[in-house]
């Protein structure tokens, strides 16, 4: 019989997967930082649309919530000093926050689907954009 403060094989490795994001992360340069965020983002987005098709709303909504999160911290790197792209940036962002917050408070799938529809452009355009870059 395993002590109940044994660590599992299932502790250990998600113990190994947080050192490592730690690491990743810490490592990261601020455009590799970026990349992760659209990442999380767009895998936050995904796992919350696939349970709201299954009912799953609670769950759901701790998805949606990491997403908003996330998109207000995407707001939060833009530089005003970049001109007009920032501002429709600046732009895309917020209508993908509110998208968000009505997913979560209507239970809508749809404003989870169009937050995707946002988000998921963008993130391909910054690593296309980061792969040119390191070439």
């Amino acid at each position: 019989m395993t002590s109940p403060h044994a660590p599992t094989a299932s502790s250990a490795n998600r113990a190994a997967a947080d050192r490592y994001l730690t690491e990743r992360v810490m490592t990261a340069s601020p455009a590799e930082l970026t990349a992760m965020l659209f990442d999380a983002c767009v895998g936050a987005l995904k796992a919350a649309a696939r349970l709201q098709e299954a009912g799953e709303h609670t769950v759901a909504g701790q998805r949606l919530l990491k997403a908003q999160d996330i998109v207000l911290e995407l707001r939060s790197t833009l530089n005003p000093a970049a001109g007009a792209l920032t501002t429709q940036l600046d732009a895309l962002y917020t209508y993908a926050f509110g998208q968000l917050v009505t997913a979560n408070v209507r239970r809508d799938r749809a404003a989870t689907l169009e937050a995707l529809t946002v988000i998921e452009p963008l993130q391909a355009a910054w690593r296309t954009s980061c792969c040119t870059l390191a070439a």
